[in-house]
Parts: structure tokens; C-alpha cells; sequence
């Protein structure tokens, strides 16, 4: 963010949405792709960092995966796309980092998206 963007809310709250709803997809994308069943295998998992247009990947256990997804605002992320504006690393791993969202409003984006959440 620009530091004129930095003293605006309004600007703040949107570039926090916009981060929120990229990570959301990138969650969406692996959910999709995830070997569903077949938890002894690795998959390639894509970054769900809210950087637009990343496509880092990061090949890790389905297990691991499932690890990350114990909760709906938790995401993976390539280390140094973690967004402090938006993100709260809760977890370093080998090659990625888990992530929580730290806005009650990217929280509820996370969840309401979030097809494993009742």
C-alpha cells in the first residue's frame, strides 16, 4: 500500500477485502485439486497468499494440508508473501507458513466461503 493509501480507512479496508477474497481463491483452487481420500500421498498445493496473480506452489503431504485446514480462517502461504496488513503467522513450516486472518471482516469472508464450515 501507498503511504496516502495508508492514512485513508476506506483504502485499508478495501486492500484488506481484495487480499482476503485472493486468498479465499487460491484456497478454493486447492480445495479442488486436493486427492480427497488419499491422505498417505503428497499433492501440489497452490499459495493462498492475497498477492493477485501469484503462483507460487508448494508440494507438501495431503495430511499436512488437512493440518492447515483444522480451521476455516487458516491458510497456506509461501514464506515472504504473508501480507501483515491481513495475515497473523501462526505456524513456520518447510516451505510455507499458516496464516490466520486478523480482521473480524476477512474472518467471516474466510468462513462464509469456507465449504467445509457448518
Amino acid at each position: 500500500m501507498n503511504q496516502s493509501s495508508a492514512n485513508d480507512p476506506s483504502s485499508k479496508e478495501r486492500f484488506q477485502r481484495r487480499a482476503a477474497a485472493a486468498e479465499i481463491n487460491g484456497r478454493q483452487v486447492n480445495e479442488a485439486i486436493e486427492p480427497r481420500g488419499r491422505p498417505e500421498g503428497t499433492a501440489v498445493f497452490v499459495c493462498e497468499c492475497g498477492h493477485l496473480g501469484c503462483s507460487e506452489t508448494v508440494e507438501i503431504p495431503v495430511a499436512e494440508y488437512e493440518e492447515v485446514r483444522t480451521d476455516f480462517d487458516r491458510f497456506l502461504v509461501v514464506p515472504g508473501h504473508e501480507i501483515d496488513e491481513v495475515d497473523e503467522v501462526i505456524a513456520r513450516r518447510r516451505g510455507y507458513l499458516v496464516v490466520v486472518k486478523r480482521e473480524p471482516e476477512a474472518r467471516e469472508m474466510a468462513r462464509s466461503s469456507d465449504g467445509r464450515s457448518p
